[in-house]
């Protein structure tokens, strides 16, 4: 080896080293301050947020798309801590379970990254601890529930000034708290204050710790924000969407630019803020770990190279980004590369006949970047009782779905199978309609003429089924048997058929007969608001005695007054996270 190649080489070593002390020395303290308004943050005196770098950002995913999810705090908070939307972590309420295991916490992502990484959680509101998050936290290093305010930021102070922790989340709820109980006012006020003073005692610490080389990121965020009263939370307004990203750093322009030049402006442009999204990558990424194309996350990274920024769904399977310059974007569709496009066309549509779910990365400047798109329709919708309805979809999976929280239950969509539904599992791929013709029996339609009833005391479909829709069976149906698509019981001993030519049947439970003068035209005379979805119905369902639920195609429904005997305003509604949490889980 020549002198300048053992110079060069000698070069190179001292920089891999200082490259991977520096890493060494990077932490991050994530903070969340529950239910903080960003407009109310910057009308108060905050002088220790004013040492952060405040931006506006948006939660509650995108209004209308499968990523929707409710601006509850169960959510949001996980969302924060994995990168992904509802439709991924699956944690859709307050009351959820454990999130989606293949969508890990950072708790468990830095874990994995390396073991010897030091991770902690510590918080006010237990849940997320103690209910979303149990599994992932198995191997922290501090996990701490149920402290106030004032104690979870002593309990971080402690652990700052010892260097130990790489990642140290915090959750903070007195403005939560505040809200719920005043809504906006003086002790909401009051609350914020509070919050920026123990936030100032944080960031000395953290600025203590970086004075002796330490290099800690610091992120402030909350999980959603209020109604206009500030009383509550939930709903996909503008108020309730708008969260913020505070940072200790200067960071990418994803956190600190609004786009507007980007489709979707709802929400006065919320959209061309940073997401809730961004925050975990922005992590990972200071921590020195790859963003793995294989975890799918939803979110811009905030520090380093973008990649395709403000990645939107649109319709019909389309994809769009904003872009200033030229580069590759490398698009995959369930792990395979599919395409390459130039960044600057910034849309790209999948013409692949896919089924389902497919989870899309695109990939620029070694940044991936994911969004989730399902294509799903209900086929038929069982009332079981006052409180469980289960509906099922044309990917051979069911949910049940509970009434009374209006939310599937935790743990579905399951296989319909020999199992879950006993004599029903070899005919998963084959119904079209179902309804619930007693408290004791029930009717499954297959699309090739047959028929199932189902018994809900045994919980099975009865002796001798399937049966062949005919004369002796179902008198007058025969001949409609194939085209049948959903099937409506009504408030009385009336059945009405659905068919695939847009028109509809009536049949008699009583006289087990079909009406006379039927089949008719689905029209605004017969069906009164339904006209133009003649032909998109895939289900239907009684909720109640005076309401009902149609099913369309391409993820829609429409809500049926039985009492008026019309459609209700503002309807087809999109099927998603906010409208049918959890119906359309992968």
């Amino acid at each position: 080896m020549n002198r300048v190649t053992h110079w060069c080489c000698a070069l190179l070593a001292i920089a891999c080293c200082t490259v991977a002390q520096a890493q060494s020395n990077n932490k991050v303290l994530l903070i969340g301050v529950d239910g903080l308004q960003y407009e109310k943050l910057l009308s108060v005196n905050t002088p220790n947020f004013d040492r952060l770098r405040v931006e506006q950002a948006y939660t509650g995913g995108i209004n209308g798309a499968a990523n929707q999810q409710t601006t509850y705090s169960g959510p949001g908070w996980s969302t924060i801590l994995t990168g992904v939307w509802a439709n991924k972590h699956r944690v859709t309420s307050n009351s959820s379970g454990l999130a989606n295991n293949e969508f890990p916490s950072l708790f468990k992502r830095i874990k994995d990254a390396d073991s010897n990484h030091w991770v902690g959680s510590i918080v006010n509101w237990s849940p997320i601890n103690t209910q979303f998050f149990t599994q992932d936290l198995g191997n922290a290093d501090l996990v701490l529930s149920g402290l106030s305010d004032d104690q979870v930021t002593a309990q971080a102070i402690t652990r700052i000034n010892s260097g130990t922790p790489d990642f140290l989340f915090l959750h903070l709820d007195e403005p939560d708290h505040a809200g719920h109980s005043y809504c906006f006012g003086s002790a909401y006020n009051s609350s914020i204050t509070s919050t920026d003073t123990l936030l100032g005692q944080l960031l000395d610490a953290v600025e203590a710790r970086n004075a002796q080389g330490d290099n800690w990121l610091v992120l402030v965020t909350t999980d959603h924000g209020r109604d206009p009263l500030g009383c509550n939370h939930g709903a996909q307004t503008s108020n309730e969407k708008t969260i913020f990203i505070a940072s200790n750093q200067v960071l990418n322009l994803e956190h600190s630019e609004k786009i507007s030049d980007i489709s979707n402006t709802d929400f006065d442009g919320l959209y061309g803020r940073s997401a809730q999204t961004a925050i975990a990558p922005t992590v990972l990424r200071h921590l020195g770990i790859s963003l793995d194309r294989d975890w799918k996350l939803d979110g811009t990274p905030l520090l380093g190279n973008t990649g395709a920024r403000k990645l939107l769904p649109g319709d019909n399977s389309t994809a769009e980004w904003f872009a200033q310059t030229a580069g590759q974007v490398d698009v995959y569709r369930n792990g395979e590369l599919v395409d390459s496009v130039d960044a600057l066309a910034r849309s790209w549509q999948d013409q692949s006949s896919f089924h389902g779910t497919a989870d899309f990365v695109f990939v620029q400047d070694q940044t991936p970047v994911a969004l989730r798109q399902t294509r799903l329709d209900i086929t038929a919708a069982l009332d079981w009782s006052t409180s469980r309805a289960y509906y099922f979809r044309d990917d051979s999976q069911y949910v049940r779905y509970n009434k009374t929280s209006d939310s599937a239950d935790s743990g579905y969509p399951l296989a319909i199978s020999n199992s879950t539904w006993p004599g029903l599992g070899d005919y998963a791929d084959q119904i079209v309609a179902a309804f619930k013709a007693s408290r004791s029996k029930g009717y499954f339609f297959l699309e090739d003429g047959r028929y199932l009833r189902y018994d809900l005391n045994s919980d099975s479909v009865d002796p001798g089924y399937p049966k062949h829709v005919n004369n002796n069976t179902w008198p007058g149906l025969a001949p409609y048997a194939t085209q049948i698509r959903a099937a409506l019981k009504w408030p009385n001993s009336k059945v009405y058929f659905f068919l695939a030519d847009g028109s509809y049947l009536r049949y008699d439970m009583t006289n087990d007969s079909i009406d006379g003068g039927y089949p008719k035209a689905i029209n605004n005379n017969t069906w009164p608001g339904m006209s133009d979805y003649a032909t998109e119905i895939t289900a239907a369902h009684q909720w109640s005695n005076s309401r009902a639920y149609f099913f369309l195609t391409n993820q829609r429904y429409i809500r049926y007054g039985i009492s008026n005997d019309q459609v209700d305003s503002d309807y087809p509604k999109s099927i998603n996270g906010d409208t049918w949490p959890g119906l359309l889980n992968p």
